[in-house]
């Protein structure tokens, strides 16, 4: 397997376990980092801010996906740098589409990307029941739909 994608899945373990302080406040002290980092208040949704922030850390300068606390703007860059794919690998990041938005409005890590029904992650922002506005960094296993999108963002 690639060391880019085993330092960041690595970096993304160290987190697992945070969760908001107070309980659905987008608050704590990682997560009103991560927002800082990405030039945002505290309080705002902040899988993005997670997903990036872990890359950084992990990679400096190689983490290629853009600094930002949005979604849309990552699948933007992954679509504008052709590096949206429809199922999953180890590394990837998941897209998930939002119908009552309409964008993608939820985004992670690919751990594992299974047997082609479903696939494990690690994800910000997120619950046990797999809620994209969460309290905490989780492992979660997924199904695969079709509105699921996966980023390649390692550089070839």
């Amino acid at each position: 397997m690639s060391l880019p994608i085993e330092a960041v899945i690595a970096e993304a373990k160290r987190y697992l376990g945070v969760m908001e302080q107070p309980k659905n406040s987008n608050r704590g002290v990682q997560i009103d980092y991560w927002l800082a980092e990405t030039g945002i208040a505290p309080g705002a949704p902040w899988c993005a801010a997670f997903v990036g922030q872990v890359g950084r850390q992990a990679l400096g300068a190689a983490w290629l996906c853009p600094r930002t606390a949005s979604v849309a703007a990552i699948a933007a860059w992954a679509a504008a740098s052709n590096r949206i794919v429809t199922s999953p690998q180890r590394g990837d990041l998941f897209l998930l589409w939002s119908p009552e938005l309409k964008r993608f409005a939820h985004v992670g890590f690919v751990t594992d990307g299974g047997s082609g029904k479903g696939y494990d992650t690690i994800e910000g922002n997120t619950n046990p029941g797999g809620g994209r506005e969460g309290y905490g960094v989780f492992r979660r296993s997924r199904s695969l739909v079709s509105t699921t999108r996966f980023v390649r963002w390692e550089a070839a």
